[in-house]
C-alpha cells in the first residue's frame, strides 16, 4: 500500500484557560475549531473537553497562594483572584465560541472508539499546532500568517493580559481583556520603549485575565525582560520574512566553532547567542544540555566538554 495523506484548513478561535498538570498553572490559548474540536494541550471532542473540566486538567481558576505561568512571560503568585467562570460556565463559553465559528453546528467532529484505541496503541497524542492568521482582503479570503506572544500592556482603564501577534505584513495585533489594539511593528517596539507594553511585576498589581476575570499578582517567580520580548517580536517577524532567526545563527556560530574553535569564531557565536532572547536561550540544545555548552565555550572556554 502507498500512504499519502491530505491536510485540510479547518479555521478557530483562540479562548484563554489555564492547565492544572502535576500541582502547577499554566496559562493557555485553548484553541477551538468549527469542527468542535478543542486543543488544550491534547486535541479533543466536546465530550472530551467535559472530562478535562471535570478532571481538573482544564480549569478556569486557580486558588489564590498559587502561582500562574505563562508560557515566555514569567511565573507570579496569585494575591487575590475575582474569576469570571466556574466549571460549567467556561464549557459554555466553549459551546458558544464554536457555534460562533459555525452556526449551524454542521459537520462537528467526534472522536470515535476505534481512533482512541488505535491512539493508545500507537501511543500518540495529538496536540497540532495552531497558526494565527490576518485576513487582508475578503475577495479570493487572502490571508497572512502571524507569530505571537503573552505579553502586559497599561491602558487607561488598567493592565490587561494580552497576546501580541506580528503578521508578515508588519501589521501587530494586540488582543487583552475587552480590547483589541492595531499598529505597526515600529509603533509596537515603542510601546515597549514608553512602558506600555512590559513583562516584570515589582509590587501587587492588580491584572485582567481575558474572558477568565482579574487576578492581583503579588510577586514575580521568574520573568522575561522587556528588551529580551523586543527581540522575540523582531525574530518572529524576521522568521515570517524566511530570513533565518537569531536561534538558527547562532546554531551556525555553534557549529562552526565546533569545527574551528578559534578566538575569532568565540567571539562570533557570543554575538550571535546574546542576539537570541535571554528566555528562548534554552531552546539552543537539547532537554537536557539546554544552552549549556553554548555558555561553556562563550564564558568558561577552558572548561572541558563532557563527551
Amino acid at each position: 500500500m502507498q500512504h499519502i495523506y491530505r491536510t485540510k484548513r479547518v479555521e478557530g478561535a483562540a479562548v484563554p484557560g489555564i492547565i492544572r498538570n502535576g500541582g502547577n498553572y499554566f496559562y493557555i490559548q485553548a484553541d477551538v475549531y468549527e469542527d468542535g474540536m478543542v486543543n488544550c494541550w491534547e486535541l479533543v471532542d466536546m465530550p472530551g473537553l467535559q472530562a478535562k473540566l471535570r478532571s481538573g486538567w482544564l480549569t478556569p481558576t486557580i486558588p489564590e497562594g498559587e502561582a500562574i505561568s505563562i508560557f515566555g512571560l514569567g511565573s507570579y503568585r496569585i494575591q487575590s483572584a475575582s474569576w469570571t467562570h466556574d466549571q460549567d460556565s467556561y464549557y459554555q463559553l466553549i459551546q458558544a465560541t464554536v457555534q460562533q465559528l459555525n452556526p449551524e453546528l454542521s459537520n462537528i467532529y467526534t472522536i470515535s472508539e476505534a481512533e482512541v484505541k488505535l491512539k493508545e496503541q500507537r501511543r500518540v497524542a495529538s496536540s497540532p499546532s495552531s497558526v494565527h492568521f490576518q485576513i487582508v482582503q475578503e475577495q479570493f479570503y487572502q490571508t497572512v500568517e502571524g507569530k505571537g506572544f503573552y505579553i502586559f500592556m497599561k491602558r487607561s482603564e488598567g493592565i490587561s493580559l494580552c497576546h501580541l501577534v506580528v503578521y508578515k505584513n508588519g501589521t501587530v495585533n494586540v488582543y487583552g481583556s475587552g480590547f483589541e489594539e492595531h499598529c505597526t511593528l515600529e509603533e509596537a517596539l515603542i510601546l515597549f520603549d514608553d512602558g506600555t507594553l512590559f513583562t516584570e511585576i515589582s509590587e501587587p498589581t492588580e491584572i485582567a485575565i481575558p474572558e477568565l476575570g482579574k487576578i492581583t499578582l503579588s510577586d514575580m517567580l521568574y520573568g522575561s525582560e522587556d528588551d529580551e520580548k523586543k527581540k522575540e517580536l523582531l525574530d518572529s517577524y524576521a522568521k515570517l520574512q524566511g530570513e533565518k532567526t537569531a536561534h538558527e545563527l547562532c546554531r551556525e556560530a555553534y557549529y562552526n566553532y565546533l569545527e574551528y574553535p578559534t578566538e575569532y569564531n568565540r567571539t562570533k557565536l557570543k554575538e550571535k547567542y546574546e542576539q537570541v532572547p535571554a528566555h528562548e536561550r534554552m531552546y539552543l540544545g537539547d532537554m537536557d544540555s539546554k544552552d549549556w555548552d553554548y555558555r561553556r565555550i562563550i564564558y568558561n572556554p577552558e572548561e572541558k566538554r563532557e563527551v
